[in-house]
């Protein structure tokens, strides 16, 4: 076995870790500290760094910690351990077990992971997945993402064309927009509220400071009836993948399927050169329930399903990975 050496991350380990970030095989912007901050007054960090026998930097893993519980990560649309491409398998192994034997020893009862679905992996990334079966890691809840793969043939329903083209003729236009406050404060928060009874995750000042800091990642795109916003996406972009954040449109403008114009563009002309597009889930209650119209609507412009998993594992269990090996 190699020496592991494991501590939590503290504000000098800022560039080590953004560093390894912009190195890894499954880490994307999300997991840059200057991300992940913003909102660390909402949570107890317990973000690890995990280091090899030469004190190299080898892995990190973002995370909070609730009481004798650790999550990666409840800020953050995923988590778990991020590595550097040419990290073997049976490296992980041993870091993965040193992880739970550390959140032991540390009070730490059960780590809960939040796993970053495959097509954010620049380089294949699943090796957690088999420790979760060896540890008997607890699968608690399972989403679907709607993703397009881009490089791949897909359809358009004949209802979003049709739809798509009779909102261009009426002379609606959309737009990549710096109107962040507008999009918020007239269409977001309005529309969240009457439907859903709920806020954003992000408010608006959050959202102007991370699009200030990641204008290369995160962007808004709108539709205009004249020179009113009607409707509008906030697009969170890695390298080869698009995702949506956040879709609203103002009521009175539901009929007019301004939504289908704007996707149906976005999808066709302006990042039609990317890999993937993901929408994001349509799950409700922890994975159980699904709305079924807005899954519908996703898949009318040819997004089909991926799944992200949610497992919870006793970290007592590092004693069932160092006897997995065969002698």
């Amino acid at each position: 076995m190699r020496k592991i050496t494991i501590r939590t991350y503290n504000e000098t380990d800022f560039e080590a870790w953004n560093k390894l970030v912009s190195e890894s095989k499954n880490g994307t912007f999300l997991f840059d500290r200057s991300f992940m901050d913003y909102h660390r007054h909402k949570f107890q960090d317990f973000s690890l760094m995990i280091y090899n026998e030469k004190n190299n930097l080898i892995a990190i893993m973002p995370a909070h910690r609730i009481g004798d519980e650790v999550y990666s990560h409840l800020g953050l649309t995923y988590g778990g351990i991020i590595i550097k491409k040419d990290l073997r398998l049976t490296v992980f192994f041993e870091v993965f077990s040193e992880i739970l034997k550390f959140l032991f020893q540390e009070g730490i009862h059960f780590l809960h992971w939040k796993e970053v679905p495959y097509f954010y992996h620049s380089y294949p990334s699943d090796e957690w997945k088999y420790l979760a079966f060896v540890t008997e890691a607890e699968l608690y809840r399972r989403d679907m993402c709607s993703v397009i793969n881009l490089k791949e043939q897909f359809v358009f329903s004949k209802t979003v064309v049709r739809y798509a083209k009779n909102v261009d003729k009426q002379g609606f236009i959309y737009r990549k927009s710096e109107e962040w406050d507008v999009f918020w404060k007239e269409i977001l928060v309005p529309e969240l509220d009457f439907y859903h009874h709920v806020l954003p995750v992000h408010n608006l000042e959050e959202i102007f400071y991370l699009s200030s800091k990641f204008r290369d990642n995160i962007h808004l795109y709108t539709v205009y009836s004249g020179n009113e916003m009607v409707g509008g996406t906030v697009l969170f972009i890695d390298k080869n993948v698009v995702h949506c954040q956040y879709i609203s449109v103002k009521s009175k403008f539901r009929e007019k399927k301004v939504l289908d114009f704007l996707f149906y563009k976005l999808i066709k002309e302006d990042f039609k050169d990317y890999d993937y597009f993901d929408f994001g889930i349509s799950n409700e209650e922890n994975g159980r329930k699904t709305n079924m119209g807005l899954l519908y609507w996703k898949e009318g412009f040819g997004a089909r399903g991926v799944s992200q998993d949610f497992y919870k594992i006793s970290t007592q269990n590092f004693s069932l990975i160092e006897k997995m090996f065969l002698k």
